[in-house]
């Protein structure tokens, strides 16, 4: 897949000390696609790991600007409280009015009990890809939250999607391997999700795996 975004939205705010990846504007269209037509209407969605709200507004967006139905509620669960400010901004540029945005300062940990059981019909995710061990931490605190799994792991990411996705609910994620550290995520992916969800590897988002996880 190309790295110029064919597809362009609007302008977002976010801090200059990290800035969002293609990959989650190409997730955000990518499900966009993959639910062209279907009726969303009064369904509850989820952004796991919102940043600034990408992959959720650009998916709203993209809904919107082809008349197609949005989710009555839209959830954006960050852990970095900074990034409140941005979202808000960005809520308003989005011209999502019908659609009840939210932003969640919590740990996705926090999926796996009330309120948050069983809640949602969409879930979509570009969650952090490696791990402390897996590449040299920068003097940011901010910087490494957001590119590796520090606030929680990489099996709660999982437990949480389980327990948050109503019965018959759909989540979207990027799963990146990181062969140099014969690291096989999805291998891994399918170990945590045996007996919780089936995973369907919808192809690739520049050498990242696609893939959908259902209840």
């Amino acid at each position: 897949m190309s790295s110029i975004n064919p597809y362009f939205t609007f302008h977002y705010s976010q801090p200059e000390e990290y800035r969002f990846s293609h990959d989650s504007v190409f997730l955000a269209r990518r499900v966009f696609e993959h639910l062209s037509g279907k009726d969303l209407h009064q369904k509850r969605a989820l952004d796991l790991c919102s940043g600034v709200g990408v992959v959720g507004l650009d998916f709203l967006f993209h809904r919107i600007k082809n008349g197609q139905s949005t989710p009555g509620f839209f959830d954006f669960l960050e852990v970095q409280e900074v990034y409140r400010s941005y979202f808000m901004e960005n809520a308003k540029s989005s011209g999502a009015a019908g659609t009840d945005l939210s932003f969640v300062h919590r740990n996705y940990n926090d999926l796996q009990k009330p309120p948050f059981l069983e809640t949602y019909d969409l879930i979509l995710s570009n969650p952090p890809y490696f791990f402390t061990w897996q590449g040299k931490l920068s003097p940011s605190e901010f910087k490494n939250r957001c590119r590796f799994f520090i606030d929680s792991d990489f099996k709660n990411l999982f437990d949480g999607i389980a327990a948050a996705l109503k019965k018959s609910g759909e989540a979207y994620v990027l799963l990146r391997d990181l062969p140099e550290h014969k690291w096989d995520v999805l291998a891994e992916a399918r170990h945590l999700c045996a007996g919780k969800l089936d995973l369907e590897v919808l192809g690739d988002i520049r050498g990242t795996h696609f893939v959908r996880l259902t209840s």
